[in-house]
């Protein structure tokens, strides 16, 4: 069959999907905004252009709302070159939430439509405790149309599910895209050069955070204010901070500036630049490197999207350290594959971080037993099968959800 795939950022969740699909002897077309695709993905792309998710994300109500109609018209421009072409798909799998999906009926109409139904901002209780405004309910207009067009949904976790309407849960598959368990695996590493020319090496304590920016929601502010007096307690410690200095999914500082301006303006004395090591964001192979040389790998969310990450770093070994929140109690339990504190609490991070540090080796078992949970239940190759099973049942214009439903009946 003949599969086209949308999604601004392509390959994003779609990057083992994408050549799974090649592999399985289908035709795959994609349409994006990136023109940096990896080498290895022999497929048709066509790039739209446009602004970024963070524009998006941080634009005002209107202005999202223009960015989501302009994004599907882009994407309408190419839907018209692939008819052009007569290249017509059987299936699309795509993400509403940029606007990709608006115009799939102006050109393609009535193919089945597997839509990424990725979070609901709305079911997501805010970092400030107050209720939503209507703007995050405006930036969702564009999934709620793609809840009426499609066939089925397609989510990554239990929670990310449960944050939508309860008439439309049911109607929505939760499979993970999963994690490539030959390339995250636990392996020595002797040491690894970050770019700044500091060397770790193993052995050294070193505790190591990775998120894609350096913002609350991701508890940069919970990490940071942990460490001072992890850093008096223990001289031979380094920390090793990865990220970009921007805002992604959560709002800046009222006051303007970055959120580890702000922060290092409050904490800055009390952490040795010396030690504190702004990495930026590594190559994904030295990532791997890193998470393989942590002692203790921090990762802290509110409830949202989950990380890969977090994934790769229990996949390759790494002893985390986690927040108790959802989605990542799917993946953790305390005490039995990591450890886990409250979210924004820095007192328990910094006391669960001690005991790592002065008993290392009291926490084995609970690197071994990260390593099986993602074995257990993230296996890219297990994941890409279920995925494939389902796309085949809409291709075939079955309701994919009562097969599954009926399979786990029988």
């Amino acid at each position: 069959m003949r599969v086209l795939l949308l999604h601004q950022n392509f390959p994003a969740q779609f990057r083992h999907l994408a050549p799974g699909l090649r592999a399985a002897g289908h035709e795959v077309a994609a349409i994006g905004n990136r023109t940096d695709l990896p080498a290895d993905l022999d497929l048709l792309y066509l790039p739209t252009g446009g602004g970024s998710d963070a524009d998006l994300r941080q634009a005002r109500a209107e202005e999202r709302c223009q960015g989501q109609f302009a994004q599907g018209r882009r994407v309408a421009r190419q839907l018209e070159l692939l008819a052009h072409r007569r290249w017509h798909p059987d299936l699309v799998v795509g993400h509403p939430f940029w606007g990709d999906l608006l115009f799939l009926d102006d050109v393609f109409p009535a193919v089945p439509l597997v839509a990424l139904m990725e979070l609901d901002l709305l079911g997501v209780p805010p970092l400030d405790g107050r209720p939503r405004s209507a703007g995050a309910g405006l930036m969702q207009w564009t999934t709620l149309q793609a809840a009426r067009r499609m066939a089925v949904g397609l989510t990554a976790t239990a929670f990310q599910r449960s944050t939508f309407p309860p008439w439309l849960q049911p109607r929505i598959a939760v499979i993970h895209e999963g994690i490539d368990l030959q390339r995250c695996q636990p392996q020595p590493v002797s040491g690894l050069r970050l770019p700044d020319g500091n060397l770790l090496r193993s052995g050294e304590p070193t505790i190591t955070f990775a998120v894609r920016a350096l913002e609350p929601l991701r508890g940069f502010d919970t990490f940071l204010r942990a460490l001072p007096p992890l850093l008096e307690s223990h001289p031979a410690l380094r920390v090793v901070i990865c990220g970009e200095d921007r805002c992604c999914y959560g709002p800046p500082p009222a006051e303007g500036g970055s959120w580890k301006q702000r922060l290092l303006a409050e904490l800055g004395p009390r952490l040795d630049p010396r030690r504190v090591l702004f990495a930026g964001p590594l190559p994904h192979a030295s990532l791997l490197d890193l998470f393989r040389l942590s002692w203790a790998h921090v990762y802290l969310t509110a409830p949202f999207v989950l990380s890969w990450s977090l994934l790769e770093a229990m996949a390759c070994g790494a002893l985390l350290v986690a927040s108790r929140t959802a989605p990542v109690q799917e993946v953790i339990e305390h005490g039995r594959e990591g450890l886990l504190v409250p979210f924004d609490d820095p007192a328990a991070l910094t006391a669960s971080l001690q005991q790592v540090l002065q008993h290392p080796a009291r926490f084995a078992s609970l690197r071994l037993a990260a390593r099986r949970r993602i074995l257990g239940s993230f296996d890219h190759r297990h994941c890409l099968a279920r995925q494939l099973a389902l796309l085949a049942r809409v291709a075939r214009g079955e309701d994919p959800l009562v097969a599954a439903a009926g399979a786990a009946d029988a």
